[in-house]
């Protein structure tokens, strides 16, 4: 019954010290010392000997020290430069991390966009700016309804794109309050550094499926072939190009269904898929129809060259064949 007992005592105490963060937040020490005022001496003795007047050199001062009731005491988070080549900055109201413009399909407001939808965050869209609804702080260590308002921005210039992240408002069991310039810090740069880390993330475990089979990536441009059909010009082998295109096509809703490998074609069966997915290659759903679709691989030398056509035999073209293509360029490039 003893034992029964202190079990019940210790789960008792666990419980009570789990449902608070203020432990990991603030100082053990309550400061009584400081309240104490500074010592004072008496004059020497000097037994009749003139000693040597004091000097104010070393005489400690009478300061005057405010203190605050809690102090957060959590190291500061910063951004990470957790892409390639890229920089990061906090300038005291935004968290950012700029990069190269070849990276921009994997680091952009739409992505994230995607992310936030899978975390079923809330968010309005103004421009290049996005505006999220109330949501978690995402940390461990805080205090129980804390929630957060954030804007999250792209920018693109000629030789750099960028992720911002700010704080817009923030507030504790529904009361709003300004947060300080650490606040704005750590929460901001949490924000950015958990956003950019799951893109980097999900991008390379797709990176490594496509490179499953040890094939390396395949630079290619869309151009138009002898017949004037918009194609795309693969920098690779027909050999090469057939092995990568049989695990990129399924990757953009292409079901392969009859190939043959000696005349380079594959009876294709399209079915979209969800925005979202579309989103994760970089690109926008095209307006494709549901149904059946040719592949035709031709060799160039030491290039190839796809064409994709309908059940007419007739090329995609226009708008189509340029979000189709650009797509495949980016899946066969990772």
């Amino acid at each position: 019954m003893k034992k029964w007992l202190l079990t019940a005592a210790m789960i008792a105490v666990l419980s009570a010290c789990s449902t608070s963060n203020e432990s990991k937040q603030q100082a053990g020490d309550t400061y009584q010392k400081s309240n104490a005022e500074l010592p004072s001496f008496t004059p020497l003795a000097s037994g009749g000997v003139n000693l040597p007047a004091q000097s104010s050199e070393y005489q400690l001062p009478q300061v005057k020290i405010n203190k605050s009731g809690t102090v957060d005491i959590r190291p500061p988070s910063i951004p990470l430069a957790i892409i390639s080549n890229s920089v990061t900055q906090f300038d005291g109201e935004r968290a950012l991390i700029a990069y190269t413009p070849d990276k921009q399909s994997v680091y952009n407001l739409k992505q994230v966009e995607r992310l936030l939808k899978e975390q079923d965050i809330g968010y309005t869209v103004e421009g290049n700016k996005l505006l999220t609804n109330w949501a978690d702080t995402g940390r461990s260590d805080d205090l129980e309804n804390t929630k957060i308002r954030y804007q999250i921005e792209e920018v693109s210039v000629q030789q750099a794109n960028a992720l911002i992240v700010s704080v817009l408002q923030m507030k504790r069991d529904d009361t709003i309050y300004t947060p300080n310039f650490t606040d704005k810090q750590r929460y901001a740069s949490d924000r950015l550094n958990q956003l950019v880390g799951e893109l980097n993330t999900a991008y390379t475990k797709q990176q490594q499926e496509l490179n499953g089979a040890g094939s390396p990536p395949i630079q290619s441009t869309i151009a138009t072939d002898s017949n004037g059909r918009t194609a795309l010009v693969l920098g690779a082998s027909f050999d090469s190009a057939w092995s990568k295109l049989a695990s990129a096509l399924p990757k953009l809703g292409f079901e392969i269904k009859e190939e043959t490998g000696s005349r380079g074609i594959r009876e294709l069966e399209y079915k979209p898929l969800l925005q979202e997915e579309w989103q994760r290659i970089g690109m926008q759903m095209p307006n494709l129809e549901d149904g059946t679709y040719q592949m035709q691989l031709a060799a160039i030398g030491k290039q190839s060259a796809v064409v994709i056509s309908d059940e007419n035999k007739t090329a995609l073209s226009g708008e189509q064949a340029q979000i189709i293509y650009q797509a495949l360029q980016n899946v066969l490039a990772r």
